[in-house]
């Protein structure tokens, strides 16, 4: 399964800038932007930042990830 954040998609929708976030979340704006840009790997956010940006995004921290499938090649193999 992949996992691929969500994040700006939300944010924009909502039509909260970064900067708003920034400010009602207390995570630095180059932060905010790393892991919505994809340069943070998902296994390396904390719970608790996607808890507070969800949170001050008025969503469940579940809406801020979109899920997908991982084809196994050879899964035979194994």
């Amino acid at each position: 399964m992949t996992v691929e954040i969500i994040i700006k998609e939300v944010r924009e929708n909502k039509g909260i800038s970064l900067k708003e976030l920034e400010e009602d979340t207390g995570i630095d704006r180059r932060r905010l932007a790393k892991i919505e840009n994809g340069e943070v790997p998902v296994d390396k956010i904390l719970f608790i930042e996607m808890l507070v940006i969800a949170q001050n995004l008025g969503t469940k921290i579940t809406d801020l990830y979109r899920t997908g499938e991982i084809v196994v090649v050879g899964k035979d193999r194994f």
